[in-house]
């Protein structure tokens, strides 16, 4: 199958599932041609992938693509301009259009909403093409929210929406996906990457190892982890927790951990640039804290939090926030541990319920969280259903649900 993947920043140190997702898609045999609006710099791929420009950024260049190509493809450059409702859309549409190859692919598969909200025309200009389109969530504070119009426009165009969680797919149908062309599939993990080490230990010298693992951003709710160690710290002190990432707020963190008396419980580690280690480090720790919280004037709400897959995978359990999708995405056997929020309290209450656990206790919850993320997000079974819901855009939604969703993802208790 030929597959023409976009993104709107690509590679994404944050984001390896994508990587995963193309490597498998080639082991596969798929031919893939890969589209992206920008990049971080200094991070590398092992795929080719095309930058598409804007005409503020190549105006003379872009300018003379659009010519040739209303020459050399009058038709299919006549559905972009009509697919547009505004001459300057229609113009911009063009712009984007002529970067693409000649040759249509057999399915257009975008990732995230705001590629999607670039690339509306698509549908209307390939007819016959396979539109599908990824919604990870909605987008972070202090980047564009983009309004309903927009994205109805965008998603509704497609011929099917994946996202990671039913709780996603409901907020992508809020936001124009249609209801019968929606489908619930988490992100993969290429499970031969997560290999606990032989001498994986737990409680080593009776302490307890927290770490909480991303953007240092007021969405993740890591100033609420900070308060909740500092009034556990009041009733013991058999606890360490690490930081790992960067981000706008790590120097706020760090002044909030000195405030608290923390410093000497407490250590940041900054960004690891290697995927591979981070995984391999998740294995040096007893417990993730996700925290994760809403934020008023963001549409962004955690789905599926991939970290916490990362962590069981390497043995190492999960307290979560009760936010978006991350209690379906937990196994059963973690979900007494999720707590309201922003509530520092009930944070500290469950990390004090999960410290009963002794070093074996902790070994086969461990376990059990390994065998749940094994059992529903390997990379190999999950592309295979989004390709085959992708070729049968027609079976009943119902029948999709049953066939798309895996065995225990999404269960409640």
């Amino acid at each position: 199958m030929r597959i023409d993947v976009f993104f709107d920043l690509y590679p994404h140190p944050a984001k390896p599932y994508f990587e995963s997702q193309l490597t498998e898609w080639r082991r596969q045999g798929h031919r893939l041609r890969l589209f992206s609006f920008g990049c971080i710099p200094g991070i590398a791929t092992a795929f080719p992938i095309a930058f598409l420009r804007t005409l503020r950024e190549r105006p003379l260049h872009l300018a003379l693509a659009i010519l040739w190509r209303c020459f050399s493809l009058p038709a299919r450059s006549w559905r972009v301009f009509h697919a547009e409702s505004g001459l300057l859309a229609a113009i911009k549409a063009l712009a984007i259009d002529a970067q693409l190859p000649r040759h249509p692919p057999d399915v257009h598969f975008v990732h995230n909403l705001a590629t999607a909200v670039w690339l509306s025309y698509l549908k209307s200009a390939y007819p016959d093409t396979k539109l599908a389109i990824y919604y990870h969530g909605g987008e972070i504070p202090g980047v564009r929210q983009i309004p309903l119009e927009e994205s109805s426009r965008a998603l509704g165009q497609a011929d099917v929406v994946f996202s990671n969680t039913r709780a996603s797919v409901t907020e992508a149908e809020g936001r124009g996906a249609r209801s019968q062309r929606t489908a619930c599939v988490p992100v993969g993990f290429p499970l031969d990457r997560f290999t606990q080490p032989d001498d994986r230990a737990y409680l080593p010298d009776s302490r307890w190892r927290f770490v909480c693992l991303g953007r240092m951003a007021r969405e993740k709710g890591f100033d609420v982890t900070l308060k909740a160690m500092a009034e556990l710290r009041r009733r013991r002190d058999d606890f360490h927790l690490s930081f790992i990432g960067e981000g706008p707020e790590l120097g706020a963190l760090q002044a909030l951990t000195e405030q608290l008396s923390l410093s000497d419980c407490v250590s940041f580690f900054g960004y690891i640039k290697s995927y591979q280690d981070v995984i391999n480090r998740l294995a040096e720790f007893d417990a993730l804290i996700f925290s994760s919280l809403p934020i008023a004037s963001s549409n962004f709400r955690d789905t599926q939090a991939t970290v916490m897959q990362e962590a069981m995978l390497m043995g190492t359990i999960v307290v979560a926030s009760d936010i978006g999708g991350v209690r379906e995405s937990l196994p059963p056997a973690l979900r007494s541990y999720l707590y309201t929020p922003g509530s520092a309290e009930e944070l500290t209450n469950r990390l004090s319920s999960v410290m009963r656990f002794n070093g074996e206790e902790l070994r086969s919850l461990g376990g059990t969280a390994r065998r749940f993320v094994a059992e529903n997000y390997d990379i190999r079974t999950i592309n295979e259903k989004i390709l085959a819901r992708i070729a049968d855009s027609s079976s009943p939604p119902e029948a999709l649900s049953r066939t798309l969703s895996p065995s225990k993802h999404g269960s409640r208790p």
